[in-house]
């Protein structure tokens, strides 16, 4: 750069050592950290050895300014002319004439037009000048834009999760009309495939007391405790506005009110105490009911309602199941 006693641009490094652009700009830049050579903008980025030359000698070396002359307006009809302060139009016709300064984004933002507004506008006409103008990449316009990327999340995200007897506690089951009411909202979106054959749902007691699926639900074949689930998640945008049935609503919203126990008789309970269950469920008019037995297993109630169930006749009307601690009696839906 001596010897040549002018600026050079990184093409011309890179020519002169024979490597890349990018190459060169990185070998230009470290030695601008090392305070060997001066950048300097000008229709392009120049590079001049550091306090060997004076303004002048630098201003030679260079490509001329370019004067650019901003197009004249169109005045509007003064019908369309909003009503405007004398000091703020004599300030924004101060700034036409200085398309260089960084004023020019402040008086535009002063006028209601954000920097994002500014920049989807001016954007396109760079990417179009010549590079003789001087503006050659973003940098050189001396404006950071930031650029957000919002990704949208996948509507339905299906998971393998082992067996109905691994449920969280807090899960409670849905009776049918509530299933097939959440798979007639979800059968729209994509990832429904491959749960449309699942019969039996699950969801969070935490949001059907406040009328909604919630954005985690589980997807199983039956209440076995064996049965195979899938444990479905539903994109928070979606879940939020999916809520249940108002019937249903009603009733998982004063839950404490069908929440059935049996009071402790000693050793045993008598027959009379399961069928006094089933009656109260019955006369309810109910389709759902969940109940624990003090001092009984799950299965244990859920086998002797199912036998008082068959001797009564009642088979073809109510069935019981179980997850857990917790004994279900389901309302069957006559066609």
């Amino acid at each position: 750069m001596s010897e040549i006693d002018k600026a050079v641009t990184a093409k011309d490094v890179a020519q002169f050592l024979e490597m890349s652009v990018s190459g060169a700009s990185s070998v230009m830049q470290l030695m601008e950290v090392f305070k060997m050579v001066q950048k300097i903008k000008r229709r392009g980025t120049y590079y001049v050895l550091k306090d060997v030359y004076n303004d002048e000698q630098i201003e030679a070396m260079l490509p001329p300014k370019v004067v650019i002359i901003p197009k004249r307006r169109r005045s509007r009809p003064k019908q369309y002319s909003p009503p405007a302060d004398n000091g703020l139009e004599e300030y924004l016709s101060a700034v036409r004439l200085q398309p260089d300064s960084d004023d020019g984004l402040s008086a535009l933002a002063m006028i209601g037009l954000s920097h994002q507004e500014i920049a989807e506008e001016v954007l396109p006409t760079i990417r179009e000048m010549p590079e003789d103008l001087g503006i050659s990449t973003l940098d050189d316009l001396g404006v950071d834009i930031k650029v957000e990327e919002r990704k949208i999340g996948v509507p339905i995200r299906k998971e393998a999760f082992a067996t109905v007897k691994y449920l969280p506690k807090d899960v409670r089951l849905l009776n049918s009309g509530e299933t097939r009411y959440l798979k007639k909202q979800l059968k729209t979106f994509d990832g429904y495939e491959g749960i449309e054959e699942f019969g039996t749902v699950f969801a969070k007691f935490s949001a059907l007391e406040y009328g909604k699926y919630g954005n985690v639900v589980y997807f199983s074949m039956g209440t076995n405790q064996w049965d195979y689930v899938k444990k479905v998640t539903i994109d928070q945008s979606i879940s939020d506005f999916i809520v249940l049935p108002n019937t249903e609503r009603k009733r998982w919203s004063s839950w404490n009110q069908f929440l059935i126990g049996l009071k402790e008789t000693g050793v045993r309970y008598a027959i009379e105490e399961y069928d006094k269950i089933i009656d109260q469920f019955m006369e309810t008019g109910h389709d759902l009911v969940e109940m624990t037995v003090e001092d009984r297993k799950a299965n244990y109630v859920r086998n002797i309602l199912r036998k008082r169930i068959r001797e009564r006749g009642l088979r073809e009307q109510i069935k019981a199941s179980y997850v857990e601690e917790w004994v279900y009696l389901e309302r069957i839906e006559q066609n």
